[in-house]
């Protein structure tokens, strides 16, 4: 039998407190509770204080981003870079744990870095493959990333599928298995569309976009956008200027978390003023991946938003009838039309390939020694 992993959030009372708890289940048994992500306050306060310090405890997602960091950004965009290299420089080749640290981490923290400043990244990811003396070149095809939460689960499908295209090929036409192939390279190559002024639409992360419970408030009626502007200002002044929610506003907000320890992405309260959910006004906050308020969208289904996907459902993809327990897999797996455009190219094994214009990234913040591209001079 198959374990069937699952998560629940839930609010206890202890005391005079309420205590936030975020528990695993495995085949319905509950297993633990995650140390990271509990959380307890009087139960007097409101619901956003068992978040307010997520930043200075190290629970938070949100990156950190200074005048060092803009200036990078500027040159990249000055430059007009969109094609990163990783390279693996250790002495012995190390092919799964440079494909994993490439795939937890320096990828998804490129990504996130790239973000910034922007509605949405297009990411496409090559591997550099050595086998039996012959060099190749495996690119994905491009992929759309419209929410900074959405990151780590393209990149996860990502690398699946373009080790699952090189292990098919390799043993097909060199007839050894992945295990034989070495990694020691790979290019990200990232295009950037920044914010628009005149842009007012807001994606949910597609864990969220997928339940279609909620709707843009901005697209309604003049009064409506009006009403959503003024609701979206008292909540900014309440969170920079330390001013309170008035207390005749019967609305619910929520926001987004991501635990520390699973990486799984969840929403939460932070403000509950109205009891009958049916009608109270509900809206969930958005924020951007250094964590500035973006916006607010109006949910019309919070029991539909909240309830977690039980895993127990396969869905099929139409078009090569793989099989997915997650929506968002199978939502991913579409994006990129199931890997039909993936391309593979031959290399000269000794070729050197030469590069004018780098910009070597501080390691300093990415950890990893990635290097960008230019295409312009400056």
């Amino acid at each position: 039998m198959a374990r069937r992993t699952q998560s629940r959030y839930i609010f206890d009372i202890e005391d005079n407190f309420r205590v936030f708890r975020h528990q695993f289940f495995v085949n319905g048994a509950r297993r633990a509770d995650c140390t990271t992500c509990e959380s307890r306050v009087p139960v007097s306060e409101p619901y956003h204080h068992h978040w307010r310090n997520d930043i200075e405890n190290n629970r938070s997602h949100c990156i950190q981003i200074g005048s060092e960091e803009k200036d990078i950004l500027k040159r990249i965009e000055d430059q007009a870079i969109e094609e990163f290299i990783l390279c693996d420089g250790s002495i012995a080749a190390r092919t799964n744990d440079f494909l994993l640290d490439a795939g937890m981490d320096a990828v998804p923290q490129l990504l996130r870095f790239l973000s910034f400043g922007t509605e949405k990244l297009e990411a496409t990811v090559g591997f550099y493959v050595d086998v039996k003396k012959e060099r190749m070149y495996y690119e994905s095809s491009p992929l759309n990333i419209e929410n900074h939460f959405d990151i780590g689960e393209a990149v996860d499908m990502i690398f699946s599928m373009l080790l699952e295209k090189i292990s098919n090929y390799v043993l097909l036409h060199q007839k050894v298995p992945l295990e034989a192939c070495v990694i020691r390279r790979m290019k990200v190559t990232v295009k950037r569309f920044c914010v628009s002024p005149k842009s007012n639409s807001l994606k949910l992360p597609l864990q969220y976009r997928v339940k279609n419970a909620t709707e843009v408030i901005g697209n309604g009626s003049s009064k409506q956008s009006s009403d959503l502007a003024q609701l979206s200002e008292t909540y900014i002044n309440q969170k920079d200027r330390n001013q309170h929610i008035p207390a005749n506003l019967k609305i619910n907000l929520y926001t987004f978390r991501v635990c520390s320890t699973s990486k799984e992405l969840y929403a939460v309260p932070y403000l509950l003023r109205g009891d009958d959910v049916e009608n109270t006004p509900t809206f969930i906050i958005q924020t951007d991946v250094v964590g500035d308020f973006q916006g607010l969208l109006q949910i019309r289904n919070i029991r539909k938003f909240l309830r977690a996907d039980t895993h127990d459902r396969v869905f099929e993809c139409r078009q090569c009838q793989s099989h997915f327990v997650d929506r968002v897999h199978l939502a991913l797996h579409k994006q990129i039309a199931c890997g039909r455009n993936f391309m593979v190219w031959y290399m000269d094994k000794d070729a050197i390939e030469l590069h004018e214009n780098c910009l070597p990234l501080p390691k300093e913040y990415f950890k990893y020694e990635w290097v960008g591209l230019a295409r312009k001079r400056i």
